[in-house]
């Protein structure tokens, strides 16, 4: 190949300078927002199935599951995991900004829904204060056992259930700051669009010149 050839070297500037991945998304992709954005669906979907079992054995009333917060939690995660999805997929500039929003509001309702369920469980305990009344009334050791066993197993069974919604909030949490994080790295900026320049030196060979006769 004649690289001093016009030809040549207008064809090898093509090829340099082809447009390669822009750097902000670059930037969007290290975030692993496809990795992420299914976590957060997952983690949707748990909390939707989880709140809903909850909800009907609610019996000793968790204050985080009278204010039905895994299901409105839940839908947030999804929507969020479902447009990280997509703009990993078709990365526009829409797509990204809206993975970003929605990301920063269920990091803040991950938030409140933490503070939520912090104070239901220290409120309940591990134990609950149904099975505390066990005893009143009555100094029969088979009544009160058996109403421990009546009171105390579903409740346990119940806190431990708030407990796994509790670290996926808490999971949830994190994914989301994440997301968010590369997010605004990817569309926080005024430009998106980058220029490469490429110089070249002309390297023709060139005869010496003649003497004087």
């Amino acid at each position: 190949m004649d690289q001093r050839n016009p030809a040549t070297l207008a064809s090898i500037s093509k090829a340099i300078t082809r447009p390669s991945m822009p750097r902000p998304l670059k930037t969007f992709y290290r975030g692993e927002p496809m990795a992420l954005g299914i976590t957060q669906l997952l983690t949707g979907v748990l909390e939707i199935a989880f709140g809903t079992v909850l909800s009907l054995l609610n019996s000793h009333h968790f204050d985080a599951i009278d204010c039905q917060t895994p299901h409105w939690t839940g839908i947030m995660y999804i929507i969020s995991g479902s447009l990280s999805v997509a703009a990993a997929k078709n990365p526009k500039i829409l797509l990204v900004k809206g993975a970003l929003a929605m990301n920063i509001i269920s990091a803040v309702a991950a938030g409140i829904a933490i503070v939520i369920f912090s104070f239901s469980m220290t409120d309940q305990g591990p134990t609950g204060k149904a099975a505390s009344g066990c005893g009143y009334g009555s100094n029969d050791t088979a009544v009160i056992q058996a109403c421990h066993e009546a009171t105390t197993i579903p409740y346990a069974i119940m806190y431990n259930t708030a407990a796994v919604l509790f670290m996926l909030t808490i999971v949830e949490f994190v994914i989301a700051i994440i997301s968010a994080a590369f997010g605004c790295a990817s569309v926080c900026r005024d430009s998106y669009s980058e220029t490469t320049i490429v110089i070249y030196q002309n390297t023709a060979e060139t005869s010496p010149p003649l003497p004087d006769a």
